[in-house]
């Protein structure tokens, strides 16, 4: 049990306070809490943390970030310097039982080097379930090279019980009053204050694009705004199963969202500008996204696409879940027909054979059709290589209406 403002003191001589938060760059909290106040956020699931104090130590040795309605706990670890060390990332996945997610490791190479300098030796081993771990080896932080290879971790380190962090682990002995530590007041909460991991979510009003005349900046043309999106072909999906992957791959990434059986219309967003070179102006298109839309209605809420298997509990701190390629190339299909489709659209770039099943609409889209199926593949260009995100838009009453890929950083 704790003492009334919050503080309790284990056999190890180990103090334990809580507050509403934790300056990362301060290295400070904001907010203090009683045991009582952390207990009662605990239980709504609300954001608190909760600081281990060594004596004689002005900064805390470990710092417990506790999120349970995000299913996150941190674990923080400073040296006697007052440097974070350890950053460990679980994810609870059950009731009982929390997931590591990932480990970093710092180490300094001189007591002159400050908290998290750019360039500490560091470690990052990543892991997911039945996965092996990928270990990232980092000897000059941010400013050299890395070494990637795949770890072996054990079951057991993998997994810890849940009832080993939050207010509800500290089970010392009371303690008389020992006052309040210093912390910044409640309301005050810093710019570099934690808060829980959020997965990667829209930085644009995406139906915005697809309405004519909105004002939309887009590098570095001047006086861009929407046009009417632009019908590029129909893509049949006669099974409801979509896939939206590299249309090259012979394994389509296939939402776990279903779409009523159907034809629907695959646009593009056309923002128009204009430009200058050497003095001269000249108009300017730019197609920052492709939809597929399954119902004409607007969309209130947007969400990542998710894939069978894919988890958004693990997702790290603006990371989301895509389909990746390295062709700087996308496709819409049904997801049943994918491999045949696929097969014809691959003949047709990469073999320069023709085939009357493919159809080039322009420099930049194929269409694909399956007689036998009844199945379209249109592929549409993105702005690069690497992982890019799809995103449901969803109705008021919750029915998807629209696939998107925005295919331009945004």
């Amino acid at each position: 049990m704790a003492g009334s403002e919050g503080w309790s003191m284990g056999e190890d001589g180990v103090a334990v306070s809580y507050a509403e938060g934790w300056d990362a760059d301060a290295r400070r909290p904001f907010g203090p809490l009683t045991r009582a106040q952390a207990a009662e956020r605990d239980g709504a699931g609300d954001p608190y943390v909760v600081l281990h104090r060594l004596p004689g130590r002005e900064i805390p040795s470990e710092v417990h970030l506790i999120a349970w309605r995000d299913h996150f706990v941190g674990q923080w670890v400073y040296d006697e310097l007052g440097r974070r060390i350890h950053d460990v990332d679980l994810r609870l996945l059950n009731d009982d039982r929390l997931f590591l997610r990932q480990y970093v490791e710092r180490r300094y190479a001189s007591p002159e080097q400050p908290d998290r300098a750019p360039d500490a030796w560091r470690r990052t081993v990543n892991l997911l379930p039945g996965e092996k771990a990928r270990s990232i080896l980092e000897e000059r932080g941010d400013l050299g090279g890395s070494f990637h290879t795949l770890a072996d971790v054990p079951e057991e380190k993998r997994r810890h019980s849940r009832s080993g962090f939050g207010v509800l682990a500290d089970t010392s002995p009371r303690l008389p009053d020992r006052g309040r530590e210093a912390t910044v007041g409640i309301g005050e909460a810093p710019a570099s204050a934690w808060r829980p991991p959020t997965p990667m979510r829209l930085s644009a009003a995406v139906d915005d694009l697809f309405q004519p005349g909105n004002p939309f900046p887009v590098e570095p043309w001047e006086k861009t705004v929407t046009a009417p999106p632009r019908h590029i072909a129909t893509v049949r999906v006669p099974t409801g199963r979509l896939a939206v992957s590299e249309p090259r791959d012979g394994a389509a990434r296939e939402l776990a969202e279903r779409v009523p059986p159907g034809a629907y219309p695959l646009q593009a967003a056309v923002v128009v500008g204009e430009g200058e070179y050497c003095g001269e102006r000249f108009p300017v298109t730019e197609e920052p996204a492709v939809r597929l839309l399954i119902r004409d209605e607007p969309a209130v809420t947007w969400e990542l696409a998710l894939a069978e298997g894919e988890d958004p509990r693990l997702l790290l701190d603006g990371h989301g879940y895509g389909f990746g390629t390295d062709t700087a190339t996308g496709g819409f299909a049904d997801a049943a027909a994918w491999r045949a489709l696929a097969e014809r659209f691959r003949r047709f770039h990469d073999e320069e054979q023709d085939d009357d099943a493919c159809e080039e609409i322009d420099e930049s889209h194929v269409r694909v059709a399956d007689r036998e199926s009844g199945s379209d593949l249109v592929s549409f260009p993105t702005g690069g290589d690497g992982t890019w995100p799809v995103w449901l838009g969803r109705s008021a009453t919750g029915a998807t209406v629209s696939v998107v890929v925005v295919t331009t950083y945004l």
